[in-house]
């Protein structure tokens, strides 16, 4: 069995746990380091139970509590554009290409190019004896790439981020309202919506979607879930849609149909991507994401 519980989502902090009995990753470190021991807490956790930390990309609501991590010796898997842009020590990293399968403890990791204001951001495809997660929580344009992945999803976290409405009438100034909905900004209610009904097939599949990264300012739980729901709806397609607290860990989600983990734990299997003389660099400042 799965269990994939949101420790937060938003611009205040992101990470989410995987949990498949031998083994638990997480997908990004942004919030704080006391967020994050509750939150593996309830999960009966600690953080050097992890296997690995996956870093989507570098700004500070993904990346808050990197050296807290680093310093209790967990792996960081990133892509080679995110961990220079975090000065990710070479000791620390496991590299990941796009679309180049890894597997850690059992959990087959794929890395799922995304665009976004970032060095070389991405979300993750997991995928553990028979179930599968997908994890995409800040991207500007639902790119064609990504809707096989969603399709074979057993639960999809995908970004709403705002209300268009709310957006341009809101208080933000001119540049900032242009980042946020361009196509290296965040999803819109709308955007989200469209990318799952031109992803999923309406196969009768028990998807779940989460709604991830909402903005405090330009949107509201009720009005994502029901923009993204009413969206579903008209395609055919009736899931449960559930938008993300900001701060709360207690949110989880499991698969029940998986079959009992083997007891043995496998290594990382990850191809160099080091270039000779390569190394790694000491923590640097962080571009902190906006919404």
């Amino acid at each position: 069995m799965i269990v994939v519980r949101s420790l937060g989502s938003g611009s205040s902090g992101n990470a989410i746990v995987v949990d498949a009995g031998a083994a638990a990753i997480m997908v990004d470190c942004g919030v704080n380091p006391r967020a994050l021991g509750q939150g593996l807490r309830a999960m009966g956790r600690r953080l050097t139970d992890l296997s690995a930390v996956l870093l989507t990309h570098e700004h500070t609501d993904h990346v808050r509590s990197l050296s807290h991590v680093v310093a209790n010796n967990v792996p960081i898997v990133a892509t080679r554009g995110t961990a220079r842009a975090t000065m990710l020590p070479l000791a620390a990293w496991k590299p990941i290409r796009n679309l180049a399968p890894v597997t850690i403890d059992g959990i087959e990791v794929t890395s799922l190019s995304v665009s976004h204001d970032a060095a070389e951001p991405c979300g993750y495809h997991l995928r553990h004896q028979g179930s599968a997660v997908t994890i995409l929580t800040d991207l500007g344009v639902g790119h064609e790439s990504l809707h096989s992945y969603l399709a074979g999803s057993d639960l999809i976290v995908l970004e709403a981020n705002h209300d268009v409405a709310m957006l341009q009438g809101g208080p933000y100034p001119a540049h900032l309202k242009r980042r946020v909905s361009s196509r290296q900004g965040h999803l819109s209610n709308a955007d989200c919506g469209a990318m799952l009904t031109d992803a999923l097939p309406r196969d009768g599949r028990a998807r779940t979607i989460w709604l991830a990264h909402l903005s405090t300012t330009n949107n509201r739980p009720g009005l994502a879930e029901a923009a993204v729901s009413t969206a579903l709806q008209a395609a055919g397609l009736v899931l449960p849609v559930l938008a993300l607290p900001r701060y709360d860990h207690h949110v989880a989600w499991s698969s029940v149909g998986c079959s009992t983990p083997p007891a043995a734990q496998l290594g990382f299997n990850f191809e160099a991507v080091l270039k000779p003389g390569e190394r790694g660099l000491s923590f640097g400042e962080r571009k902190s994401g906006t919404d």
